[in-house]
């Protein structure tokens, strides 16, 4: 009995003994761990402050892109109501009408009932449109030139053919679309 006392004790001083050193050994890996672990949380951080920017950097672009894209649709609406008005105006001969959308570069000659563009390159001159329908009317494009300056393309269509009806328009000081020229082929 007293052998197997003495075996039980050297038994459990020796589990004991390696408890211990297998704890201090196992000391330096967790501070290895931590050390590893505040590493990582720091890379995550900057990582995650890098996709927020990111994010931020997203929006504002998209931001600003809704607002251009909301900008045009609302000049697309402006110019086509304006587009419908000339052209009920040059049926009726309201000259007044025409006048009063139209830039400084356009003159409206009454006796010959034309449109003439003052540009750059010379002046031309356009007739009225008379007997262009809606049925016969068809939209063809919206082309931004810049900010102020834009191109609405339409076009009259006929069994036979169509003819290109270009209307460009500025816009004034006041922020509002003015007639700014004709350019048709038909």
């Amino acid at each position: 009995m007293r052998k197997s006392r003495i075996l039980l004790i050297w038994m459990l001083a020796l589990f004991l003994t390696a408890c211990s050193s297998s704890d201090d050994a196992s000391l330096p890996d967790v501070q290895e761990r931590e050390r590893k672990d505040a590493i990582n949380t720091e890379q995550m951080r900057k990582e995650n402050e890098l996709l927020k920017e990111q994010v931020r950097n997203n929006q504002k672009e998209k931001d600003e892109k809704d607002i251009k894209e909301q900008e045009e649709v609302e000049s697309l609406r402006e110019t086509l109501n304006i587009t419908f008005k000339l052209m009920a105006a040059m049926q009726s001969n309201n000259y007044t009408y025409l006048v009063s959308v139209s830039s400084p570069n356009i003159e409206i000659s009454q006796q010959n009932n034309i449109i003439i563009s003052k540009l750059e390159q010379g002046d031309y001159e356009v007739p009225f449109l008379h007997n262009v329908s809606l049925n016969s009317l068809e939209y063809r494009g919206f082309n931004p030139l810049d900010s102020d300056r834009i191109i609405l393309h339409m076009a009259t269509v006929w069994s036979d053919g169509n003819g290109a009806l270009d209307f460009y328009f500025i816009r004034s000081e006041e922020g509002n679309w003015l007639f700014d020229g004709l350019l048709t082929n038909g």
